[in-house]
C-alpha cells in the first residue's frame, strides 16, 4: 500500500500575514533601549516592514532581530524571549489585525481526508496553538507540531508522520522561511512552495509566489494527481 500524500505547512507568515505583530516586537524589543536607540531602531524596522530600507532576513521575526546588530547586543536571550512571547500574548488579544488568506480554510477542508494535513512551527506550543485554536484551524490538520526544530525537524517531522511507507515523491511543503521551509524539502525531493511577499527567493522551489493565494490553486492541482487507494 502506498503512502497517502502529505502536506506540510509552516505558520507564521504562511497560514495568517500582518505587519502588525513585527511591529509590536520591535516595540517591545525597544522599551530596553535608551531612548535615542529606542527611536533609531524603530525608525529602522519600519523601513523594513515598509520594503524602503531592508535588512536581507529569512522572514520579518528574523529582521527584527538582525535590525538591532548595528546598535549592539543589548538585550539578554530572556529579554528577547519576553518581547516575543509579549507578542504572541498581544496577537491572541483579539487586538492584532490578523489576515487569514482568503480560501485557505476551504482548501484544508477539501484536501482533509485525500492528503495528511501537518501544521509545522518552531514557535512554543503556548504562542502557536491557541492562535491556530482562534483562528479556527486547529482542527484543519490532522498533525500540529508546535517546537518542530526546523529545519532539521521538518524532515524528521514528516518520516515521523509517514512511517516506513515515506514517500519524498508524495510530499509538499509550504512555507515563507526559505531555510526552515523550503531548502529541506529541496534536499529531499519534495516538491515545494515558497511564498515570499516582496518575491525575494533565495534558491530553488517548485512553486514561488508573493502570497499563499497564489500557491493553492498549484497545491490543489499537485493533490488531484493522487487517488485514494492508488
Amino acid at each position: 500500500m502506498v503512502a497517502k500524500p502529505l502536506m506540510i505547512f509552516d505558520f507564521d507568515g504562511t497560514l495568517y500575514r500582518g505587519d502588525e505583530p513585527y511591529l509590536y516586537y520591535a516595540r517591545r524589543v525597544a522599551d530596553w533601549l535608551d531612548p535615542k536607540t529606542a527611536n533609531d531602531y524603530l525608525r529602522r524596522v519600519q523601513a523594513h516592514i515598509a520594503g524602503s530600507d531592508m535588512v536581507p532576513a529569512a522572514d520579518n521575526w528574523e529582521a527584527v532581530v538582525r535590525l538591532m546588530e548595528p546598535f549592539g547586543q543589548r538585550l539578554t536571550p530572556e529579554q528577547w524571549q519576553q518581547a516575543f512571547m509579549d507578542t504572541r500574548r498581544y496577537m491572541l488579544s483579539g487586538e492584532c489585525p490578523l489576515e487569514v488568506p482568503q480560501g485557505l480554510a476551504e482548501f484544508l477542508q477539501d484536501a482533509r481526508g485525500r492528503a495528511t494535513l501537518v501544521m509545522a512551527s518552531n514557535s512554543p506550543y503556548e504562542a502557536a496553538v491557541p492562535l491556530l485554536e482562534q483562528m479556527h484551524l486547529d482542527h484543519a490538520f490532522d498533525v500540529i507540531r508546535s517546537e518542530a526544530n526546523k529545519p532539521a525537524g521538518l524532515v524528521a517531522t514528516v518520516r515521523e508522520v509517514m512511517g516506513p511507507r515515506y514517500d519524498p515523491s508524495r510530499v509538499l511543503s509550504i512555507g515563507d522561511h526559505y531555510i526552515n521551509d523550503i531548502a529541506p524539502g529541496v534536499q529531499e525531493g519534495w516538491t515545494t512552495g515558497h511564498i515570499s511577499p516582496r518575491r525575494i527567493f533565495p534558491g530553488p522551489a517548485t512553486f514561488q509566489a508573493a502570497t499563499l493565494e497564489e500557491i493553492l490553486p498549484k497545491a490543489r492541482q499537485w493533490l488531484s494527481q493522487y487517488h485514494e487507494g492508488d
